[in-house]
């Protein structure tokens, strides 16, 4: 349930230069409102986040946790910053900062997201995908499980097993094994692995080439993570083999937390490639980033050919999974040819709302649930009678006209501050979230009608 708070009042006015009506911001925050439908924009929150003020370097994706915890994937910092919704910098994340692998190199995140097990998993763009649990390293592990003895409730029989083992991964994973009695340690050096950034997948293990048939796994380059909504699985998107793979959770580690409670660690096994290569609706053409829905629907955006967003529906039937296209030309607008250009990111909210980065138009375009146009975020917009519209000396573009007494009136379009947005996210006060990577900052847009913090006008 969403918490409903008290919201200042705002109001509109309208700037009236010659023949040019032009929106402004509100001067003041608590007079009564004025807006009507048409008059509702996507206005820009202050204080813009960025270097300076929130040692962003190259903010290149984002996620909202679901303690509403923003996380920001940094590639130039080797980082993972985590900041509240309002851009206070959170304490308590240390292990997502110098992030490195095994023999010491930097680890540069490309993309990131937290599930509701508080998991949050990123990628560097290779064949692996990171994990790092935040109630663990909150809560710390007393005692993890050095050996366990099970019964095999088919047959009877009972095995003492060791974890890492193969025949551990079973009995965890196999619903005919019953968990009799548990040996623990406390050893340190354990712990202390475990509450750190691990490898939860890599395509380049002989386990993985040996699962993924189809493809030659230890090439994938994966672009794009999301998790699904359930527990067991996760997407991401391998821009080397232009295809969607689904990779399965299993369990792993037992741990012991110091409040008393055991919790399962878990590693990726490759489940099946969901979607792969084609230039139709619902195929994959040079993938850049995925996003689930509450309902298990996956969004993706790539550069390829032909359709730059796309969003599909896991469809089971038996043990076998299709994944047809929801959207499709000439019903979507959002499946409109030339509607994107360069579109590096696609985010979904809770009423199945998109948004897409529409990078190289320096804009973020939003949809309703069906697909159909809603409005734009990042630029501006103002009306300027017909007669004294000049293409020659304007910025900007006419998108639409009205009339008023007559007079003809063109909806002109200006471009905004964005420079390069390469990432959207939106919370669940569907406020927006913007990384203009090129100038280390993080831009964040509301509704005008839905506004909760001071706005500003020029940053």
């Amino acid at each position: 349930m969403r918490v409903q708070k008290t919201k200042p009042l705002i109001f509109t006015l309208l700037l009236v230069v010659g023949c040019v009506e032009k929106m402004t911001l509100p001067t003041e925050i608590n007079t009564p409102p004025d807006f009507s439908a048409g008059d509702t924009t996507y206005l820009m929150l202050s204080p813009i986040w960025d270097s300076e003020s929130h040692g962003l370097l190259s903010p290149v994706e984002m996620s909202v946790a679901p303690d509403g915890h923003i996380f920001v994937a940094d590639s130039a910092a080797h980082k993972i910053h985590v900041f509240g919704q309002d851009g206070e910098i959170l304490e308590g994340f240390d292990g997502l900062s110098n992030l490195t692998k095994a023999d010491g190199s930097n680890i540069s995140p490309i993309d990131v997201d937290v599930d509701g097990k508080m998991n949050t998993f990123f990628i560097d763009g290779n064949g692996q995908i990171y994990g790092w649990n935040q109630l663990w390293n909150e809560l710390n592990i007393d005692s993890v499980a050095v050996e366990g003895t099970f019964l095999n409730t088919s047959t009877g029989d009972t095995f003492l097993l060791t974890p890492g083992m193969n025949d551990w991964l079973q009995a965890v994973n196999g619903d005919e094994w019953e968990m009799m009695d548990i040996t623990w340690s406390d050893n340190q050096t354990t712990v202390d692995s475990i509450l750190s950034p691990n490898i939860f997948f890599d395509a380049t293990s002989l386990e993985a080439q040996f699962d993924d048939i189809y493809y030659n796994s230890e090439q994938s380059q994966y672009s794009g993570l999301s998790t699904s909504g359930s527990y067991d699985y996760l997407y991401v998107t391998d821009s080397y083999h232009d295809r969607l793979v689904r990779i399965d959770f299993r369990r792993r580690d037992l741990l012991m937390l110091e409040n008393g409670q055991t919790v399962w660690t878990h590693d990726g096994t490759f489940g099946h490639t969901a979607v792969g290569w084609g230039t139709g609706a619902g195929t994959v053409n040079d993938p850049m980033a995925v996003d689930v829905d509450y309902a298990g629907n996956i969004y993706y955006a790539q550069s390829g050919n032909y359709f730059a967003i796309h969003k599909i529906k896991p469809t089971t039937s038996g043990n076998y999974t299709n994944y047809p296209s929801v959207f499709q030309e000439g019903e979507n607008d959002i499946m409109d040819l030339g509607r994107f250009s360069n579109p590096m990111d696609v985010a979904v909210d809770q009423k199945q709302t998109v948004y897409v980065a529409n990078t190289d138009e320096r804009e973020i375009q939003v949809f309703n649930s069906d697909g159909s146009f809603f409005m734009k975020a990042g630029v501006e917009q103002y009306r300027i009678e017909k007669s004294e519209w000049d293409p020659a000396t304007s910025e900007g573009v006419v998108v639409d006209s009205t009339e008023s007494e007559g007079i003809i009136f063109y909806v002109v379009e200006e471009k905004g501050i964005l420079e390069s947005p390469q990432a959207v996210v939106i919370d669940d006060r569907e406020v927006i979230y913007v990384c203009d990577t090129p100038n280390s900052r993080i831009i964040r847009y509301a509704l005008s009608n839905t506004i909760e913090e001071d706005l500003i006008d020029n940053p």
